[in-house]
């Protein structure tokens, strides 16, 4: 065959197969494009998903701070009370209460390993606050009772509720991880359990023995 058919032949050939490449090349460009734009819609629809489960646990982290606050003060407020000799509306404590164990509820789902268990021994610390002030007008020692109860809420109490802050904002990365969190959750428990102690061992003395 001369060079001048060859070359005719060639550039035949390359242009059936252009002719019939270019349809399949053309329906492989759009398949990339709409997997393009289906993996960008993914990660756009992703990304506000994380956003919004963000904000809220945020919006429930948040709650829980500020019902375990309000819980803590409105239990103390209702001890001075008692002590300036007034008797105080329970129902407020109640409902306060009530708000705090609703929003403790909700946290219980969303919080980590590491949060939940500092909340979950804040949430006895505050049940204790609260089980000393039902217990307040009937125990015999009146003034001991009263010391106890002032500094349970002064003290233990009030760390408790600042180390929940605590741990709620190094779960949301708001500040760097807080190195001696399992240490002061530890030490909580241990006063938390010696309060216990004694009010257990006062109520099954007998009332005979007791002061």
């Amino acid at each position: 065959m001369a060079s001048a058919d060859l070359t005719a032949v060639v550039v035949a050939a390359v242009g059936v197969a252009g002719t019939m490449g270019a349809p399949l090349l053309t329906q492989w460009s759009r398949r990339q494009e709409f997997a393009d734009a289906a993996e960008r819609e993914e990660q756009r629809l992703r990304q506000e998903r994380d956003e919004r489960d963000l904000q809220h646990k945020r919006d429930v982290y948040a709650a829980l701070n500020s019902s375990a606050r309000a819980y803590r003060t409105a239990a103390y407020d209702f001890v001075l009370a008692l002590k300036r000799g007034e008797d105080p509306d329970g129902s407020t404590l109640d409902a306060v209460r009530s708000s705090y164990r609703d929003q403790y509820a909700q946290a219980q789902m969303v919080l980590p390993g590491r949060a939940l268990r500092v909340a979950s021994e804040v949430n006895r610390c505050l049940a204790l606050g609260y089980r000393l002030v039902k217990l307040l007008p009937g125990r015999a020692n009146r003034q001991e009772a009263w010391t106890q109860a002032e500094a349970w809420f002064n003290k233990p109490l009030a760390e408790a509720v600042w180390l929940l802050r605590h741990a709620l904002r190094e779960d949301l990365g708001v500040i760097d991880e807080f190195p001696d969190l399992i240490e002061h959750r530890a030490q909580l428990k241990a006063v938390r359990r010696r309060v216990e102690g004694e009010l257990d061992t006062e109520q099954n003395r007998p009332v005979s023995d007791r002061p």
